[in-house]
């Protein structure tokens, strides 16, 4: 089957909380993949050298590039770098009452991913027998 990847890294440069090493850890990513087989990539960084910017817009998109198509004997694989969060839940699903959340550069604006968009987006379409890894390199990450 086919294989693919979404990979985001956002070191938020240049703003409260800028971290130093996710679009280092979302180049190793891509290196340890292609080393593997993946040769279909959406690499969304804000250091200037992926994609395109890792926007919450964006990132859904890729969530929906990534899903797209799959069928049995498929591998996909997410990895994202960057801040993660909690929100006060918008359902009552979550034991602890908080939805866990990644926050995308333009959080700010456009607002933080929750888990259960996460979980429509890019687990709920997959077909049976499609494999899907997920890494999260987040604080509150599950």
């Amino acid at each position: 089957g086919k294989q693919r990847a979404l990979i985001v890294g956002i070191n938020y440069i240049g703003m409260k909380g800028e971290l130093r090493g996710c679009c280092n850890d979302a180049k190793s990513i891509k290196v340890f993949l292609q080393q593997r087989g993946f040769r279909d990539f959406r690499v969304l960084t804000d250091d200037g050298q992926g994609d395109a910017s890792p926007t919450k817009q964006n990132i859904l998109d890729g969530f929906k590039w990534l899903v797209d198509g799959a069928k049995a004997g498929d591998s996909l694989f997410f990895h994202y770098s960057g801040h993660g969060g909690s929100l006060k839940a918008e359902a009552e699903d979550e034991k602890d009452g908080k939805d866990e959340t990644l926050v995308p550069l333009d959080y700010k604006k456009a607002g933080q991913i929750r888990d259960n968009a996460i979980l429509k987006a890019l687990v709920l379409p997959l077909p049976r027998g499609c494999q899907l890894t997920a890494l999260m390199d987040c604080c509150h990450s599950g």
